[in-house]
């Protein structure tokens, strides 16, 4: 019953407001809905530009979700010989074309810096379209800091901080390891400091996360894995919520990526996709999973994994979950990506 007054404080957070391309100010809401302009509009656009101003002075994520995401798929230049993003959307280091539906990103914000999203739109295409979904997440800030660090002129922009309420010390920030965040002397420390919204917190991604699934089945793939083709000059971490007596069981539906001597098929594992001296051309696409066996045979414990023949294999691995997938800008035929469906459960491995 405490709660229940929180809720039309709650609502109004909720509202969605659509963002213009090119608009000459930044929008400030809690939940922004992105859309691209008409085929007609779209067709004389060089480019297409989004700013989104902080929410709160206690923002320190963004969650976009790409509901939808078409634009042309990246092309090989025959000149550098590599491949490359014609017309793209850039927001912070991340560079996305192609068919991009129903992903997502996590990219952290300095608290009280506006987010800006860039649409090169050279081709001029009328096919392109698009739908985000950005959600700013808040982070628990000192009161005292806070006040001492926001000039006065930003007290008339933001809202007011609030404090933490007793009945919500349930909902502190959790880890990637899960774990009851109600006990011990990080628990006492976060007393003192102010909290966001309960859903903020079961949303915000653990540092380091660039995607970040919370259920524990689901399912993974590569960026423009619709597309047949993954980004190049990508570096991202995936995550999976658990606990520290948990495990996971990635299984592989489809995997294809390039490793260091491609004439030779079958699966790459580690030094065929990954070397310890960085050497010019050397393929260095691959997944990383740390603490990982093959589920046929627990005495194989591969970190690093690439090729064209591990489809249909399963991998288990122990805390923390991290996936990191890297791609350079070089391609080839088997470059189509990866998908995978994830299950986290109860730790069955004595290893």
């Amino acid at each position: 019953m405490k709660l229940l007054w929180l809720l039309p404080l709650l609502s109004l957070a909720a509202v969605d407001c659509q963002l213009q391309c090119n608009a000459a100010t930044s929008v400030r809401q809690k939940r922004t809905v992105i859309r691209s302009p008409v085929a007609g509009k779209l067709s004389v656009l060089d480019t297409c530009q989004y700013e989104v101003a902080p929410w709160s002075s206690q923002v320190c994520q963004v969650r976009i979700d790409i509901e939808r995401f078409e634009l042309p798929q990246p092309r090989f230049n025959a000149t550098s010989q590599l491949l490359e993003c014609v017309d793209f959307m850039q927001v912070q280091r991340f560079q996305l074309c192609g068919r991009n539906n129903g992903q997502h990103l996590y990219v952290q914000v300095q608290r009280g810096r506006a987010l800006k999203l860039h649409f090169s739109l050279g081709s001029h295409s009328t096919q392109s379209t698009w739908q985000l979904t950005l959600t700013q997440l808040e982070c628990p800030q000192n009161t005292l800091a806070m006040a001492k660090q926001q000039p006065a002129t930003d007290a008339s922009h933001m809202p007011t901080v609030r404090t933490l309420l007793p009945f919500l010390s349930n909902f502190l920030p959790r880890t990637i390891f899960g774990g009851n965040p109600g006990n011990g002397p990080a628990a006492q420390l976060i007393q003192t400091l102010t909290a966001p919204s309960a859903a903020d917190l079961e949303l915000l991604a653990p540092l380091g996360c660039d995607q970040f699934y919370r259920s524990t089945t689901g399912g993974i793939a590569s960026f423009n894995f619709a597309g047949g083709i993954y980004m190049p000059n990508m570096r991202y971490a995936i995550c999976v919520a658990g606990a520290a007596n948990m495990e996971i069981s990635y299984s592989l539906d489809h995997f294809s990526l390039s490793k260091s001597n491609n004439d030779v098929l079958g699966p790459g594992y580690d030094e065929d996709c990954h070397s310890t001296v960085k050497t010019m051309g050397r393929a260095t696409d691959y997944l990383l999973i740390a603490n990982s066996y093959m589920a046929n045979n627990q005495a194989f414990q591969p970190t690093y994994y690439c090729g064209n023949q591990l489809a249909g294999s399963k991998i288990i691995a122990r805390p923390p979950f991290v996936i990191n997938f890297s791609s350079d800008a070089q391609t080839n035929a088997s470059e189509t990506g990866f998908q995978l469906t994830y299950k986290v459960r109860q730790s069955q491995s004595q290893l």
